[in-house]
């Protein structure tokens, strides 16, 4: 049985087309043929020469190769390629891809005026500080409007209601060295703004926006010629911005796109109690149309699916009808995006058509782990015992040492602490003269710490308290005025950990052992299945290292 150290199912897919007829041996010029599939060296050769004179590496490529492949075959013969969300999947991919290609493609075109970036340092030499906060619901920032009205803090309802993740952790604070570098949203409403102005919500893509003034300043910037390039590169992403938002409304004025609003609140009423998900369907409401356009659509399968394989980070409102109205036309949007990618040829260029070909297999192979891998793979008791008992002195638990600690908050805390110590006195009998020290005690103690291994202490201080013996003191300074007293209470040995303390880790290898060996069992399975052509003189045309020329580079011959 080959082993076989395979990449396949960890994100490694490699970016080759493979196409043509198998004859008895391979189709003409491959090196790897698998039923119809081939690989030939122009679709390999980079790869390898990264490997050459690398025996190993380079068998184990090869090997990884041939398992794709053979994969890929069972995977067609299983019908996986039809499976309608591995299509809805392939479909996304490919969408995202060519979508950037066509956005590439329009964009860099725009050219910058030079004049734009004179006019903008001229009128430089305002700062500014304001609090901001976005939601979906336009009715909500009509109430917020009128608590900040009324004097409560725009920064507090940022952090406690506000929908934006970075927005809640910095309270809505923004603060920005020149108004002119503020970003497009808020741009228009800064440039006049003054300290305490409220500016009320205005609609932004998905949501709303409202903006609070804290506070101007004004400041001498730098020359121009030192920060022409900085303004110039800014200001060709704001024209390209505008741009892009000219195109995608001119997009779907041009293709006619309609939202189904009745499937809009079918959505919504389907919507789960934390409003990031959807309940289950009915087949039939799966196949409605939700959005279409001159030339296409998505349905309300395509959509929900689309929504819950957002990033988990990613503020979303199942539940409210112009969220999912809106986002349903931005769905639109990319797909005729990628249309007329299409159309321009922007498929056809040749890493295009890689990039293309790598993500439908990816697709398709993800599927065929979810059926036929996963399947294969179940870690028993008995197997996580046996792997347990292989890897458990490799996992060693690390020495620590538990100490009593108590947090001398300034500088007569520590002089009364250190005469104590001189005198003998149990400073612990007079713990109420002290604090407690939170960041390091163990759960529900007051002075007890939790295992310290040397790692966990600071450096300057690691040799000093490893060195305690049972009931030695020691005073660990934090800041000029602050520092922690500490009392060796016990030792805890390096040991082999129990099971349950290596769980996590255990299950980890167990379920990459079984998985290898359901990988292994499968290759050579299939390979009595599906004709397979190897063309082994090729590939140990890599084992042998390239030649050194005089002054001692390396020459690379690619096939």
């Amino acid at each position: 049985m080959r082993k076989i150290a395979i990449l396949i199912f960890a994100g490694f897919v490699l970016l080759f087309s493979s196409c043509g007829q198998v004859s008895a041996d391979g189709a003409d010029g491959a090196v790897i043929s698998v039923g119809e599939r081939s690989i030939f060296p122009e679709n390999v050769s980079g790869s390898f020469e990264r490997y050459r004179g690398d025996t190993l590496s380079v068998d184990i490529f090869k090997e990884n190769i041939i398992a794709r492949e053979l994969f890929i075959a069972h995977a067609l013969d299983l019908g996986l390629d039809n499976d309608r969300k591995v299509i809805r999947i392939v479909h996304e991919r490919e969408r995202e891809i060519l979508q950037a290609q066509w956005l590439s493609h329009s964009l860099d075109q725009t050219e910058l005026d030079p004049q734009e970036a004179l006019h903008f340092w001229e009128t430089m030499g305002t700062g500014i500080s304001y609090t901001c906060f976005y939601h979906q619901d336009s009715l909500l920032m009509d109430s917020v409007l009128t608590m900040v009205e009324d004097g409560e803090s725009l920064s507090d309802l940022a952090a406690e209601i506000g929908i934006d993740a970075m927005l809640r952790q910095t309270r809505g604070q923004i603060s920005i060295v020149d108004v002119n570098y503020s970003n497009t949203m808020d741009h228009e409403y800064l440039i006049n703004a003054r300290a305490g102005d409220i500016i009320a919500p205005f609609p932004v893509t998905m949501g709303w926006r409202m903006l609070q003034i804290d506070s101007t300043w004004t400041y001498t910037p730098a020359s121009f010629e030192s920060d022409s390039q900085r303004i110039s590169s800014m200001l060709l992403a704001r024209t390209r911005e505008s741009r892009k938002i000219f195109l995608e409304d001119s997009l779907k004025t041009v293709y006619n796109v309609q939202v189904n609003l009745d499937v809009v609140n079918l959505m919504a009423e389907n919507a789960d109690a934390d409003h990031r998900s959807f309940g289950v369907f009915q087949p039939e409401e799966e196949e409605l149309s939700a959005v279409t356009w001159d030339g296409g659509s998505r349905t309300l399968f395509s959509v929900t699916e689309n929504i819950m394989g957002l990033p988990g980070h990613l503020p979303r409102q199942t539940d409210d009808i112009q969220w999912l109205e809106d986002y349903a036309k931005r769905l639109a949007l990319f797909d005729i995006e990628m249309e007329e990618a299409i159309k321009l040829g922007l498929d056809t260029i040749p890493d295009v058509e890689r990039r293309l070909d790598a993500k439908h297999w990816e697709a398709v192979l993800d599927k065929y782990y979810e059926v036929v891998i996963s399947a294969r793979i179940a870690s028993d008791s008995v197997a996580i015992n046996e792997v347990y008992m292989d890897i458990r002195e490799d996992h060693p638990i690390e020495e620590s040492r538990v100490f009593h600690v108590l947090f001398l908050a300034n500088t007569e805390r520590i002089e009364a602490a250190e005469a104590m110590m001189a005198s003998g006195d149990d400073i612990l009998a007079a713990m109420d003269q002290f604090e407690i020290f939170p960041p390091i005690l163990a759960e529900d103690q007051e002075t007890i710490t939790i295992p310290l291994t040397a790692a966990m202490i600071p450096e300057d201080d690691r040799e000093a308290l490893f060195n305690l013996t049972s009931g030695e003191e020691a005073i660990v300074v934090l800041t000029d005025s602050t520092a922690i007293w500490l009392r060796l209470d016990s030792i805890n040995e390096e040991r082999i950990p129990a099971l349950e303390e290596i769980r996590e880790r255990v299950v980890s290898e167990t379920e990459q052992r079984l998985e290898t060996q359901a990988i292994e069992a499968l290759v050579d399975s299939l390979s009595g299945v599906y004709h397979l052509y190897v063309d082994q003189e090729y590939f140990e045309g890599f084992y042998i290292p390239a030649e050194a020329d005089s002054i001692g580079s390396i020459t690379t011959e690619v096939i």
